[in-house]
């Protein structure tokens, strides 16, 4: 039998290791949390993105070590996202990955929030040469992705021109032999430059030669394409393009006829950047997403999949210096310098959209 005394002990006993034990649960809770998604617990992550662009063994990268699902909505052009953003439901999305320029739209109509890179470790593997984009100077709102350019993509095989400015592409010889990305801003802006404005140029001189341009450039063109053009380079359809300089680099993995040129006039040049959405009901998985992107390897094994132009230093390290000598996948200095880039005009983006409207027919 058991005094009371003693009995007393032996209760206060079995209450502390009661809750010591509740304790440690409690902590291999909270770590099992942290590291298999965000400490809220979500396993789910919503991710708008361009199609073709995110490689599925990135994303199943991500969910086997992170044990956090990602459902990914595709987008073909600015417009799209644009348009799924303000017709989704407040929280539909937790990030996007899409064109800088539409940054400032996306603030202006409280769809994104800033991003804190205190949370992003991998942060310090982006050269410091490619923060500080035009559309967020402080690098408050977006993280680069993958820089991508409008080259012009030539098989040589077929055409043996010494092709060296936009105007070359308006040859009569060239007709329907051209694939062009379905981008508008980009192209008009091709054809601004090719006439010696500006990209942003919105004045009525200059899309008036704009149009001018495209109005003699359209006989050329075989096809709009914006998910692959490569496809049209590599069958045979076209011989000559307007399109993203990944897509140029796929295509001349394939077929090393096809070449790039960088034309005298200079390039189009942008970043796609990672930006939060404003009230992602999975903002933490967001953070966890991003820091993971920008892991040397992970980001590494992007550049494998979709060869554009990539800002992680640490990742270029990592694909050695055949990924650093080609100029397709790595723009060369002095066509940097003369690049330009797009940046948010206002409502004058209505004259660029009847512009492309009108020269689509």
């Amino acid at each position: 039998m058991i005094k009371k005394g003693k009995l007393k002990k032996i209760m206060a006993i079995i209450m502390i290791g009661t809750m010591v034990t509740m304790s440690l649960v409690g902590c291999g809770s909270s770590t099992q949390s942290s590291a298999n998604g965000s400490s809220s617990g979500s396993k789910e992550l919503n991710v708008i993105c361009w199609s073709e662009y995110l490689p599925d063994e990135v994303l199943k990268g991500f969910e086997e070590k992170y044990g956090v699902t990602v459902n990914l909505t595709t987008f073909t052009d600015p417009d799209e996202m644009l348009a799924k953003m303000k017709s989704g439901a407040k929280g539909t999305y937790d990030m996007i990955i899409g064109p800088a320029q539409d940054i400032e739209t996306l603030k202006s109509q409280d769809l994104i929030q800033k991003v804190d890179t205190s949370k992003i470790e991998n942060f310090t593997n982006l050269d410091e040469q490619y923060l500080h984009e035009a559309n967020d100077p402080k690098n408050e709102y977006s993280i680069p992705y993958l820089g991508t350019s409008v080259l012009i993509a030539v098989n040589t095989d077929k055409i043996k021109d010494n092709i060296k400015s936009y105007k070359d592409l308006l040859n009569p010889k060239y007709k329907d032999t051209m694939v062009v990305v379905e981008d508008a801003r980009p192209i008009v802006g091709v054809a601004l430059m090719a006439n010696g404005y500006k990209i942003n140029d919105t004045s009525d001189d200059g899309l008036k030669k704009a149009e001018d341009y495209l109005t003699q450039l359209k006989p050329n063109i075989h096809a709009f394409n914006g998910d692959s053009p490569k496809t049209l380079l590599l069958n045979g359809e076209c011989s000559l393009g307007l399109v993203y300089g990944g897509e140029c680099a796929l295509a001349a993995q394939e077929n090393p006829a096809i070449k790039v040129v960088y034309p005298e006039e200079g390039i189009y040049f942008t970043f796609d950047m990672m930006m939060k959405t404003n009230g992602a009901k999975n903002a933490d998985n967001a953070d966890l997403f991003m820091n993971y992107i920008l892991d040397p390897q992970v980001s590494a094994t992007i550049s494998k999949t979709f060869p554009y132009v990539n800002p992680n230093k640490a990742a270029r390290d990592v694909l050695g210096d055949e990924f650093k000598n080609n100029i397709m996948e790595n723009i060369p200095g002095a066509e940097m310098k003369k690049s330009q880039g797009l940046v948010d005009i206002g409502d004058n983006v209505s004259k660029i959209v009847d512009l492309w409207t009108k020269f689509k027919g």
